[in-house]
């Protein structure tokens, strides 16, 4: 069979600091990669200086210089001039394990697909609240060739990464099928992550870590809330409703429709996209948001997720005051009745969740945690449940956030004396797990209160339902 060739495509914009590390990984790979197209997109610190030298250097190296147009238009620049079988995309801030070209090629040499997921290394420059496996890829469909739509119906939220960086794309499924980056914005990767799961007719998920990801100081996803991250956010997600609302992929699953809109939806109010100084725009995001979903949505049928997210753009549009916005709700009964049936079936759902934690008998519970999510936890049990009687201790070294009402004893070591272990964390819960389990702790003992598929956790529940 004949080898296929790699292309990789390295967009560049004053990363002088990081830029060396990246090129040296492309370069030193136990097989090379056929093609290394860097783009230079209006660098004014060193940047260009260095690739300029490394091309010299280096033959396959091609290097395109433009003006600075963004990531985006860098990228399709890019991906025009490719002329590899795939394509590879890699960040100038982040780097690639030595391997990744003979990992990729012996992929696609065993499996004719459109896409091969892999999956990252987070390496933290600065203290950001992201588990190490966060860019894992599931082993239970690891090697198995299937549309992507399935896997997306199989992994959604929590297994779907919308980032471009971490799979080979094969170059002529992106070109026949038109798939490129929307232009000038921030969040580029979501509409092209969007595309490509729904078109590409056959995917494989690999469990090898190929890429390193750098979570560093000033980067879109680290840096502060701006106008520009909302405008860009409401943006790019009109355009995937569009997608979506028009796929029949998409209008064959209906439920899975509703979830994707709500968990994108909530990105437009995370503290690092959007602020309180920006409430005319969330209120423009929510018209649009409404206008869209409002009368798709099933509420009856909705699981806690959907509820819970649901539950905390109404109470955002309740609060906003705006009569427009308010008047969207006249078609399911006016803004508080809908507040009121979303509450109720979201109540209803967490109270049968939480009744199965024994923190109303004569228990030794230790709870894995003792921040926010935990105390949220104790919160929603004492409203929906009732008392607690339990004899609980936290594994942590401190407690100072949790509600001094309960009486808590605080483990800075873990031993195999308690009934049970409750992973008080959605974000860590793996990471708990794992530690417990390396611990000797029964796994019998070991309580998740998260599947893959959950994408609220404790505090975003308490939130919705009793925050003012």
């Amino acid at each position: 069979m004949k080898k296929s060739r790699i292309s990789v495509i390295i967009p560049v914009y004053n990363v002088e600091k990081y830029i060396e590390d990246c090129l040296s990984s492309v370069i030193e790979q136990t097989v090379p990669f056929d093609e290394i197209i860097i783009v230079n997109d209006g660098s004014i610190d060193g940047s260009g200086k260095i690739c300029r030298e490394y091309q010299s250097a280096h033959p396959e190296i091609i290097l395109i210089e433009q003006n600075n147009i963004g990531l985006s238009e860098a990228r399709n620049n890019g991906m025009k001039r490719a002329t590899g079988d795939y394509i590879v995309f890699v960040d100038s801030d982040d780097w690639v394990s030595i391997d990744m070209c003979e990992t990729i090629q012996k992929t696609i040499a065993d499996h004719d697909v459109d896409v091969v997921y892999y999956a990252s290394q987070i390496v933290k420059e600065i203290s950001i609240k992201i588990p190490y496996d966060a860019y894992a890829r599931d082993e239970a469909f690891a090697n198995i060739v299937m549309s992507g739509f399935d896997s997306l119906k199989k992994m959604f939220p929590d297994g779907y990464q919308m980032s471009a960086v971490m799979a080979a794309y094969r170059t002529c499924f992106l070109k026949e099928n038109n798939i490129d980056f929307i232009k000038n914005i921030l969040y580029e990767d979501r509409y092209f992550s969007l595309r490509v799961i729904t078109e590409a007719q056959k995917v494989i998920y690999i469990t090898n870590k190929l890429y390193i990801r750098r979570f560093r100081k000033s980067s879109i996803c680290t840096g502060p809330a701006s106008r520009k991250k909302i405008e860009d956010v409401a943006y790019g997600h009109k355009k995937e409703w569009e997608y979506i609302r028009s796929n029949k992929r998409w209008n064959n699953e209906k439920k899975l429709t509703q979830y994707y809109a709500l968990c994108a939806a909530i990105m437009a109010f995370q503290t690092d996209v959007s602020s309180e100084e920006m409430l005319d725009l969330r209120e423009e995001y929510m018209k649009s948001f409404f206008n869209e979903w409002l009368d798709f949505f099933e509420i009856d049928h909705m699981d806690e997720n959907e509820l819970c997210e649901l539950l905390l753009m109404v109470n955002e549009a309740a609060m906003s005051g705006s009569q427009e916005l308010i008047g969207l709700f006249d078609i399911c009964g006016g803004i508080y009745q809908c507040q009121k049936q979303v509450r109720d079936l979201l109540l209803e759902r967490i109270k049968a969740k939480l009744s199965k934690l024994p923190l109303g008998e004569r228990k030794r519970i230790a709870f894995y945690g003792a921040g926010k999510h935990t105390d949220c936890l104790f919160k929603l049990y004492r409203n929906l449940i009732g008392g607690i009687i339990a004899d609980i201790c936290l594994i942590v070294s401190d407690a100072h956030d949790i509600d001094p009402c309960l009486d808590v004893k605080v483990l800075d070591e873990i031993t195999d004396n308690w009934d049970m272990y409750v992973l008080s964390s959605k974000l860590y819960q793996e990471e708990m797990y794992q530690n417990l389990l390396g611990k000797l702790i029964p796994e019998k003992k070991i309580c998740r209160l998260y599947n893959k598929n959950d994408a609220v956790d404790c505090v975003m529940l308490y939130q919705a339902l009793f925050d003012e």
